[in-house]
C-alpha cells in the first residue's frame, strides 16, 4: 500500500504562506516535516495527493491568534485547494487579497473576524463553484460591500454571511435574495437594513422557493412585518430579533408550515392576541422567542376552538421582559415537549400552577421577577428533567417542599428574594448535581442538624439573610469545589474558623454579621472579600500582599479595625476596590513613598470615618485610575497637592470634615468629577470661576468653610444638574454612598445617586446676589445658601427649579417679595426663608401648604404677612356677609345638625371621661398605680424642664456675651464696609439677628418639652403600667409545705387581723422622690445633630466676628 505524501510545488507553497504569518500559538509547530499532508490544519487527496483543505481557524477569542501584515500569494499554487479558512486571526486591517478570487477551485471560504478591512473585492465573483462566503464582521463595520451584483454570479452559493457590515448604501442588494437559486442560508445581522432595501418591483414575483434559514436580527426594520418573507415558504428559521417590528402578525405567517425556530425578541410588539393565535396554530414550531417586547395584559385562559398542534412539537417559550399581567395558567402544562420556558420579569401575580409539574421534559425554566405568591407546589418535584431553576424575586411564602430535594440533575437551584421562611435537610436530600444555590433574602430558618453534611458539592452558595445564628455550619468544611460563598446578614458569631483558609473561594461575602476577632489568614485565592459591619479589631495583616495576592475587592467598612494601614495593602497590583471607612484606623498616608499608586489600578478608595490624620501626599497623582476618593472624617489638613490633577479619571471626591485649608485649586477642573464634597474645612478665598467648566458636577458641597465673595453666575452652566428633554441627566454616578445635608438633616445616601444634584453654599461668607442663571439647574433636587451674607432678591424664576425638594435660603441679608413662582414647586417638602429683611405676601400653593410647620419657613422676616403667619396683610379684613331671608330655613337646618353634633360630643366625651373616672374610683389598686405614674411624669417633667432651660440659659449667656462684644476702635481707624451706607444697616441687623436666634432657641426647647410630654404617649404608658399592676393583683402565689413567713418588719409577722393590717400600712415604703443619679440614664433634652448644629452656629458667629475685626485691623494697616 503507497504512502500518500505532499507535492513539493505544494509544500513550498505553504512554507512561504507561513513566513508571511506570525504564529505564537503553535498551531503552525508542525509545519517541518518533510510530507506537508500531514501538518496541521492541511488536508490532501486521497488520491492525487493535492492539498485540498487548509484550516487555520482560531474559535477562541480570547486565545491567542496567529497574526500577518499580508497574505502571501504563494496560495495561488494550490490550483485543487477547495477550503480555505482563515476565520478568527488577525490580519491587521489589510484589504482582502483580489488575487483570491483567482482560486477558482474554491467551494469555500471563510474570512470571518479576521481583521480584514475595505470593500470586499469583486473579483470574488469568479469563484463560480463557491458554495460557502462567510465573511462575518463582528460589529466591527470594517468591511463594506458596496454592489451585490458580482455575488448575482455565485450560482453554487448555498451560504452567505456578511453580518456586521454596514449595508445601508449597498445597491443590488435584492440580487441576494432573487437570484441565487441555491442559496438556503443568509445572516445579515447588524447591518443597518430596512423594508425599502430589499424590496425591488422588478423582483416582487421571484420566489426565493429554497431559503430555510433568514437572520435579519439587529437591523432597522420598523413598522409592519417585511413584506418580501411572505413566499418563503421553506423557512425553517426565521430571526428579526432586534427591530422596531410593531404592527399586528400578519395571517400569512400561518402559511410558513415549516417554519421551527422564529425569533422576534427586542422588537415593541403589543398585540397579545395574535401572540395567542401565532403560539398555536404553527404546528412545527419548535422555539418562539418573544422577549423584550410591549405585550401588555393577560393572555387568554381559554383557546376553545383554536387548534392545538402547536402543543406537542414546541419546545421552548420566551416571553420575558414584556409587561404580561395576571395568573400563570394551566394551559402551559399542555406542552408535553417543552424543554426551556422562561417567563421571568413580568408582573405575573397568584401562585404557580401545579400543571407545570406535568412537563416532564423541560430542563429550564425561569419565572423570577414577577409578583407570584402562595407556596411552591410540591408538583415541581415531578420535574425530573429539570436543569435549571429560577423563580427568585417573588413573593412566594412557606417552606421549601421536600419534592425539590428529589431532582437529582438540578445544577443551579434559585429561589432568592421571595418571602420563604423554613429550610430542612429533606429540601436537599437528593440534589447530587447541585453547582449554584441561592437562598438569600428570604425569612429562613435554617433548620439542619450540626453533623448534617449535603450531598451536593456546590461551586456558588448565597444564603444572605438566612437565620443560622451561631457559628459557620460546619458541613461548609466538606465543600470542596465552593468559589463564591455568601453569608451575609446571617446573624453569625463568632471568629473566622481556620478551615476557611483551605477552600477554594474567590468571592467571600460574610458583611452584616457578628463576626469579631482579628484578621489572621484567609484563603490566597480570594478576589472579593467582603467583611463590612462586622465585630472585626485588631490591625490589618502585615503582610496582607502575600496573604491576598489576587485581590480585587476589599470591603471592612463599619467594624472596629485599629493601627496603621500597612505598607503591604499598597502593594497588591490586583486591587481595584478598597474600602476601609468607618474604623479606628491611625497614622499617616505614605509621604515618603515614591512608588505609592505607580503599579496600582485602584479604582476606588474609600477611608472616611477613622483617625487618620497628615497632609496628603504628593504621590497621590500616581492613582491615575482612580475614580471614587473618599477621606471625609479624619482629621487631614494642609493645601490639596497638585498632583491630584493627575487623577484623570476621579469622578467622587469627598475631602469633607477634615482640616484643609487654602482656596479651592483652579486646576480643579482638569479632573471630571460628578461629586465635590468639601463640607467642614478651613477652605477660602472666593469660589473659582474655573468650576462651572466641570459639566459633569452633580453634587457640590462646600458647606461650613470659610469662602468669600459673590456666588459665581456661571453656576448655570452645570450641566450634570440639568435635565435632558426626557427628565433625565446624561450622566449617572456608580455605586458609592455619600452624606448630604438634605432638607435640614445630614443623611446618608448610599446607591448610585443617580438621581441627586445638590449645592450646598451654607455656613460661610458669601456675599452679593444669588445669581438668576442658578435656576437654569432644573435637575437640582436640594440648595442650601443660608448663613451667609446675600443680598438682593430671591430670583424671579425660582420656580424654574421643578426638581427642587429643600431649599435653604436663611439666616442672609436678602430682601424684596418671594416670588410667586415659588408656589410651582411641586416637589418642595421643606422651605426655609427665616431671618432675612423679606417682605409683603407669602405666596400661596397647594405644595407650600404641605410644608412640615410652615411658620418657622418664613420667621424673623417682619415686614412678610399673609398665611401661614398671624400677621394679616392690608386689605386681608373679612366682611360679614349680610344675612338675608332667603338664608334662614338652610339656617334652621343647620342649627339642627349642629345641636345633635354637640349632642353627640357631650354623650361620647362623658362616657370616656367617666369610664376613666369610675374605674380610677372603684379599684383601689389602679388608682394607687395611676398616681404612682403622674407623680413619677412630674418629676421627669422637672427634670426635663430644668436641663432644657439651664441649657437654654447657657447658650442665651454666651449670645448675650456676643452681642455686649464691643472690639476697640483704634484711633484714626477707619470703618471699612463693602458699601459705605449699608455699614450701620449690616451692624444693626446683626445685632437684631443674635436676639432673634436667641428666641428662637427659646422656642425650640419649649417645643421640646411639649413633643416629649405629648399627652398620646402619657395615655399609652398610663394604660401598660395598669395593666401591668392588674395582672400583679391577680397573681396568687401558691404557699410551699413548711414554709417561714418574712416580713419586712418583724413587728408584724406574728400580728393578725386589724392589727397586722394597720401596722403593714404603716411601714414606710421609700421616699416618693428620685435620687438625683437616677436621671444620669435618662437621655438629654436634646440629641446630638442638634447640639452640633447649635455648637457649629456659635463657632461661626465667633468666626465672623473675628474676621470682621482681623478685616478691620488689615485695611487699617494698608490706610496707614
Amino acid at each position: 500500500m503507497s504512502t500518500i505524501t505532499c507535492i513539493e510545488r505544494e509544500r513550498q507553497a505553504l512554507l512561504k504562506f507561513k513566513q508571511s504569518l506570525t504564529d505564537t500559538t503553535g498551531r503552525l509547530s508542525s509545519w517541518t516535516s518533510e510530507d506537508c499532508c500531514n501538518w496541521k490544519g492541511i488536508q490532501c487527496d486521497g488520491n492525487t495527493s493535492h492539498v485540498v483543505k487548509l484550516d487555520l481557524v482560531s474559535l477562541d477569542p480570547d486565545a491567542t491568534t496567529i497574526e500577518a501584515n499580508e497574505v502571501n500569494p504563494s496560495l495561488l499554487e494550490l490550483k485543487y485547494l477547495k477550503h480555505l479558512d482563515l476565520s478568527g486571526n488577525n490580519f491587521h486591517n489589510i484589504p482582502i487579497p483580489i488575487f483570491f478570487g483567482s482560486m477558482t477551485s474554491l467551494r469555500y471560504l471563510n474570512l470571518s473576524n479576521s481583521n480584514f478591512r475595505g470593500r470586499v473585492p469583486h473579483h470574488l465573483g469568479n469563484v463560480s463553484k463557491l458554495m460557502v462566503l462567510d465573511l462575518y464582521d463582528l460589529g466591527k463595520n470594517s468591511l463594506t460591500i458596496d454592489d451585490f451584483t458580482w455575488v448575482s454570479c455565485l450560482s453554487s452559493l448555498q451560504y452567505l454571511d456578511a453580518s456586521g457590515m454596514d449595508l445601508s448604501q449597498a445597491l443590488n442588494l435584492n440580487a441576494v435574495l432573487y437570484m441565487l437559486p441555491s442559496l438556503t442560508d443568509l445572516h445579515l445581522s447588524g447591518c443597518d437594513l430596512n423594508s425599502t432595501l430589499l424590496v425591488s418591483p422588478f423582483h416582487l414575483n421571484s420566489t426565493p422557493s429554497n431559503m430555510r434559514n433568514l437572520d435579519l436580527s439587529q437591523n432597522s426594520f420598523a413598522g409592519e412585518f417585511p413584506k418580501f418573507i411572505e413566499n418563503m415558504t421553506t423557512l425553517r428559521v426565521l430571526d428579526l430579533s432586534v427591530n422596531d417590528l410593531n404592527s399586528s402578525f400578519p395571517f400569512y405567517l400561518e402559511n410558513l408550515k415549516s417554519l421551527e425556530h422564529l425569533n422576534l425578541g427586542s422588537n415593541s410588539y403589543t398585540d397579545l392576541v395574535g401572540l395567542s393565535r401565532l403560539l398555536l396554530t404553527q404546528c412545527n414550531l419548535k422555539s418562539l422567542d418573544m422577549s423584550l417586547n410591549l405585550f401588555k395584559g393577560q393572555m387568554s385562559t381559554s383557546y376553545g376552538n383554536l387548534s392545538g398542534c402547536a402543543m406537542y412539537n414546541l419546545e421552548m417559550l420566551i416571553l420575558s421582559s414584556n409587561e404580561i399581567t395576571g395568573a400563570l395558567l394551566d394551559w402551559l402544562g399542555q406542552f408535553d415537549h417543552l424543554k426551556y420556558l422562561d417567563l421571568s420579569l413580568n408582573s405575573l401575580s397568584g401562585s404557580i400552577p401545579r400543571s407545570l409539574g406535568t412537563l416532564l421534559t423541560l430542563g429550564e425554566l425561569y419565572i423570577f421577577s414577577n409578583q407570584l405568591n402562595g407556596t411552591i407546589p410540591v408538583s415541581l418535584g415531578q420535574l425530573s428533567s429539570l436543569e435549571i431553576l429560577d423563580i427568585s424575586w417573588n413573593k412566594l411564602t412557606g417552606t421549601i417542599p421536600a419534592s425539590l430535594g428529589q431532582l437529582s440533575n438540578l445544577k443551579i437551584l434559585d429561589l432568592s428574594s421571595n418571602h420563604l421562611e423554613v429550610v430542612t435537610e429533606a429540601t436537599f436530600a437528593n440534589l447530587t448535581s447541585l453547582e449554584e444555590l441561592n437562598i438569600a433574602s428570604n425569612f429562613l430558618t435554617w433548620k439542619v442538624t450540626s453533623d448534617w453534611m449535603p450531598s451536593f458539592q456546590v461551586k456558588s452558595l448565597q444564603m444572605g439573610s438566612c437565620k443560622i445564628e451561631t457559628g459557620f455550619p460546619k458541613w461548609l468544611q466538606n465543600q470542596k469545589k465552593l468559589s463564591w460563598l455568601d453569608i451575609t446578614n446571617a446573624s453569625i458569631s463568632g471568629i473566622l474558623p481556620q478551615w476557611l483558609n483551605e477552600m477554594p473561594l474567590v468571592i467571600l461575602d460574610l458583611s452584616q454579621n457578628l463576626i469579631s476577632g482579628p484578621i489572621e489568614k484567609l484563603p490566597s485565592t480570594l478576589k472579593v472579600l467582603g467583611l463590612s459591619d462586622n465585630l472585626i479589631i485588631g490591625p490589618l495583616p502585615q503582610n496582607i500582599s502575600e496573604m491576598l495576592p489576587n485581590l480585587e475587592n476589599l470591603y471592612l467598612d463599619g467594624n472596629l479595625v485599629s493601627g496603621l494601614i500597612p505598607y503591604s495593602l499598597w502593594e497588591i497590583p490586583t486591587l481595584l476596590i478598597l474600602d476601609l471607612s468607618k474604623n479606628k484606623l491611625s497614622g499617616n498616608l505614605p509621604r515618603n513613598y515614591e512608588g505609592w499608586g505607580v503599579r496600582s489600578d485602584l479604582m476606588v478608595m474609600r477611608l472616611s470615618s477613622n483617625k487618620l490624620s497628615g497632609i496628603l501626599p504628593s504621590s497621590f497623582g500616581n492613582f491615575t485610575s482612580l475614580e471614587e476618593l473618599q477621606l471625609n472624617g479624619n482629621s487631614f489638613y494642609g493645601e490639596l497637592p497638585l498632583t491630584l490633577r493627575n487623577c484623570s479619571s476621579l469622578i467622587v471626591l469627598n475631602l469633607g470634615e477634615n482640616g484643609f485649608f487654602g482656596s479651592i485649586p483652579r486646576w480643579i477642573d482638569d479632573l471630571p468629577l460628578s461629586v465635590l464634597r468639601l463640607h467642614q474645612n478651613m477652605f477660602s478665598d472666593r469660589i473659582p470661576s474655573q468650576l462651572c467648566r466641570m459639566s459633569r458636577l452633580q453634587i457640590v458641597d462646600f458647606g461650613n468653610n470659610h469662602l468669600s465673595g459673590p456666588i459665581p453666575r456661571c453656576f448655570g452652566n452645570l450641566s450634570g444638574m440639568i435635565l435632558d428633554e426626557d427628565g433625565t441627566r446624561y450622566d449617572a454616578l456608580g455605586w458609592t454612598s455619600m452624606v448630604q445635608v438634605i432638607k435640614g438633616r445630614e443623611l446618608e445616601f448610599t446607591g448610585t445617586l443617580e438621581f441627586l444634584a445638590n449645592v450646598d453654599l451654607s455656613s460661610n461668607n458669601l456675599v452679593g446676589s444669588i445669581p438668576k442663571e442658578i435656576t437654569n439647574l432644573s435637575g437640582l433636587r436640594g440648595i442650601n445658601l443660608s448663613h451667609n451674607h446675600l443680598t438682593g432678591k430671591i430670583p424671579d424664576n425660582i420656580g424654574r427649579l421643578k426638581s427642587l425638594e429643600s431649599l435653604d435660603f436663611s439666616v442672609n441679608l436678602l430682601s424684596g417679595i418671594i416670588p410667586q413662582s415659588i408656589s410651582g414647586l411641586n416637589s418642595l417638602s421643606r422651605l426655609n426663608l427665616s431671618y432675612n429683611n423679606l417682605s409683603g405676601r407669602i405666596p400661596t400653593g397647594n405644595q407650600l401648604q404641605t410644608l412640615d410647620d410652615p411658620p418657622s419657613s418664613y420667621l424673623g422676616n417682619s415686614e412678610l404677612c399673609g398665611v401661614p403667619l398671624p400677621r394679616n396683610c392690608p386689605g386681608d379684613e373679612k366682611s360679614q356677609p349680610p344675612t338675608t331671608t332667603g338664608h334662614r330655613e338652610e339656617h334652621k337646618g343647620v342649627d339642627s345638625e349642629k345641636f345633635w353634633f354637640y349632642m353627640a360630643i357631650t354623650s361620647g366625651y362623658a362616657t370616656g371621661l367617666w369610664g376613666v373616672i369610675g374605674v380610677l374610683v372603684l379599684k383601689k389598686t389602679w388608682r394607687y398605680a395611676f398616681f404612682q405614674f403622674v407623680e413619677m411624669v412630674n418629676d421627669k417633667a422637672q427634670h426635663i424642664g430644668k436641663a432644657a432651660s439651664d441649657y437654654m440659659f447657657h447658650l442665651l449667656s454666651e449670645y448675650a456675651k456676643l452681642m455686649r462684644y464691643k472690639p476697640t476702635k483704634p484711633r484714626k481707624a477707619i470703618k471699612i464696609c463693602s458699601e459705605t451706607l449699608a455699614c450701620p444697616v449690616i451692624s444693626e441687623k446683626r445685632y437684631s439677628l443674635f436676639e432673634l436666634q436667641a428666641q428662637d432657641i427659646g422656642k425650640a426647647a419649649s417645643d421640646f418639652i411639649q413633643e416629649d410630654l405629648k399627652m398620646d404617649y402619657v395615655y399609652d404608658y398610663m394604660f401598660h403600667l395598669l395593666s401591668e399592676y392588674a395582672n400583679l393583683m391577680r397573681y396568687e402565689p401558691t404557699k410551699p409545705r413548711k414554709a417561714i413567713k418574712i416580713c419586712s418588719e418583724t413587728l408584724a409577722c406574728p400580728a393578725i387581723g386589724l392589727q397586722k393590717k394597720f401596722m403593714i400600712e404603716s411601714i414606710a415604703k421609700g421616699s416618693n422622690r428620685r435620687e438625683p443619679m437616677q436621671y444620669a440614664s435618662t437621655a438629654p433634652p436634646y440629641d446630638a445633630v442638634t447640639l452640633r448644629t447649635l455648637l457649629r452656629r456659635k463657632a461661626n458667629s465667633v468666626s465672623q466676628v473675628e474676621m470682621l475685626e482681623k478685616r478691620c485691623w488689615e485695611n487699617q494697616t494698608k490706610h496707614n
